[in-house]
């Protein structure tokens, strides 16, 4: 039970102490800078509820700024503070709404540099625009090496099919040929003459006996 009296006598003795330290000072003040003024005798949380009730009570005003609570003395508390008291109680509760002003302004602005610290550096961007530009170098010579490796496969395929087209143009001559000797030989000499008679008396050889008839051994060709 003890505790609780301590408690209960605190807060008896929070209500004057309070009170009298407005019509003492007689400037506004908020719930932790009271507490601090009174040597923390009290805590922050009696010194809240305190406040409260003084204002209930309307021996106290209050006023929100930003997200704080903001006491001053009533009019009565007020009244009895000289003149130079009231005027530096003004001054006090202007100059307090002002750095209440410049916390949210440095807020803001805290929060856009923030913002501004996430982009990346001068120095940063030169890194990654060097990468990249070396990136697209090898891209561009690979691009190249591409192009140039494919115009020989166009050029080779072209030589190939010229080589085909002439093979194939002398084979047919060659036939046209043969055929025209092997009419000649017959009109001349008739069939009493063989390979043998043409080879010893004329020295003429056929390509069978030569076995390189481009008919019987011709390469296979698309």
């Amino acid at each position: 039970m003890a505790p609780r009296k301590c408690g209960a006598a605190m807060e008896k003795e929070a209500m004057p102490a309070v009170l009298q330290w407005f019509e003492h000072e007689c400037e506004p003040a908020t719930a932790q800078s009271l507490t601090d003024a009174l040597g923390s005798k009290f805590g922050k949380q009696l010194v809240q509820e305190t406040l409260e009730r003084c204002v209930s009570e309307q021996r106290l005003h209050v006023k929100d700024i930003k997200k704080t609570r903001v006491f001053f003395p009533s009019v009565s508390v007020a009244d009895s503070c000289t003149e130079e008291e009231r005027d530096t109680n003004y001054k006090r509760s202007d100059f307090i709404q002002q750095i209440y002003r410049q916390r949210s302004v440095i807020s803001l602005l805290s929060t856009e540099v923030g913002t501004t610290s996430q982009v990346p550096t001068a120095a940063k961007r030169a890194a990654t625009i060097a990468a990249l530009s070396d990136e697209y170098t090898v891209l561009r010579q690979r691009l190249e090496a591409l192009r140039k490796s494919t115009g020989k496969n166009v050029d080779s395929k072209r030589d190939i099919s010229f080589l085909i087209h002439r093979y194939k143009k002398a084979r047919e001559m060659w036939k046209e040929r043969k055929r025209i000797a092997l009419r000649v030989i017959d009109a001349t000499l008739g069939d009493s003459c063989g390979p043998q008679d043409l080879s010893e008396l004329f020295g003429l050889t056929t390509d069978e006996q030569a076995n390189t008839s481009l008919v019987d051994t011709a390469v296979p060709l698309p």
